[in-house]
């Protein structure tokens, strides 16, 4: 396996693994990451290593900033590589465009592709349905629907009203919380962060936000797959914490590796394990992209703080011990 990593990635090349069957040459993708390499990245490349697929990887990275993307486009419309991996639902949408809409000025097109780490990719108009992407393009799904959170929260701790914080610059957020508001209807509490005068997510506001959380006597304080929120994670749940309120989560990272108190999630490094053998199936298996359903894990995790649930005084029940993860 190769890696190169050029420009906003500090260069690199690696080789680690010898093909298992003949091969002409590696098979060449080109990975355009939001926020940097993580865990989902190394569940992608390790896919192929484990297989001993031959593969190629070169590495864009847009560091949270989408002006950076149409240099990578145009990299990607002259150099053709055989497949394009796109980290995250903002960067999918700007990258891929709408499954009926695309345009091939602005939009990686003639070239199949796999997503990772992104909400709601049919409602996003990524592809046209789950089981007919309706283009060449496919991938996985990494958070269970909200009907679900919402029964696997309320199976820990039940809840009259929940408060939702969120970056609203952030379509997966967004996403997440038009959902909510669709099935909760008044026992929602929006609290999206403030903006500065640049309309950039302002930290400091969060909080301050939680603060209205509490104020508000919600049961819990539900955290969306949201990367702003990500990079301030510790800030988040250590305010909700001080506050005494519960915190679930979407995605691991704010329970693995903040404050967070419980999450229903899909381990990012077995998503993108999942997301190679998608690629896997259209490079070596010669599958075309739009015949591959885009699907979610089978299994997910429910992880459970117990620092935090024992700051708060606030335990699972003895029966949701016994399938939860301890954190």
């Amino acid at each position: 396996m190769i890696i190169r990593r050029r420009g906003l990635v500090a260069a690199s090349t690696l080789l680690l693994a010898a093909p298992a069957i003949a091969q002409a040459r590696p098979h060449r993708i080109t990975m355009l990451l939001f926020r940097g390499w993580e865990e989902a990245c190394d569940g992608f490349r390790d896919h192929f290593a484990a297989r001993r697929i031959p593969v190629e990887l070169t590495v864009r990275d847009v560091a949270q900033d989408l002006r950076r993307l149409p240099v990578m486009v145009a990299e990607i419309r002259e150099s053709k590589p055989d497949l394009v991996y796109v980290w995250g639902t903002s960067l999918a949408i700007a990258a891929l465009g709408p499954w009926d809409a695309a345009d091939p000025a602005r939009h990686i097109t003639g070239v199949p592709a796999v997503f990772n780490i992104v909400t709601d990719p049919v409602g996003n108009r990524l592809i046209r349905s789950g089981e007919s992407p309706g283009r060449a393009v496919t991938g996985t799904e990494y958070i269970a629907s909200v009907e679900v959170q919402m029964r696997a929260m309320a199976r820990y701790r039940p809840f009259s009203r929940v408060a939702a914080i969120f970056n609203p610059n952030e379509r997966n957020s967004l996403s997440v919380v038009a959902q909510m508001r669709a099935l909760l209807g008044a026992g929602l509490v929006e609290l999206p962060v403030a903006l500065d005068p640049a309309r950039r997510p302002d930290p400091a506001s969060i909080p301050g936000r939680v603060a209205e959380a509490r104020a508000a006597g919600v049961d819990w304080l539900y955290i969306p797959p949201d990367t702003f929120l990500n990079d301030h994670r510790m800030v988040l749940t250590q305010a909700a914490l001080d506050h005494g309120l519960p915190t679930f989560a979407a995605t691991e990272r704010f329970v693995q590796f903040a404050e967070g108190l419980a999450g229903l999630v899909s381990r990012y490094y077995s998503v993108g394990a999942f997301t190679g053998f998608k690629a896997e199936q259209i490079l070596r298996e010669g599958r075309a992209a739009e015949s591959i359903p885009v699907e979610t894990l089978t299994r997910m995790s429910f992880l459970v703080r117990m620092d935090s649930a024992r700051r708060l005084r606030s335990f699972p029940p003895v029966g949701l011990l016994r399938v939860a993860e301890t954190v």
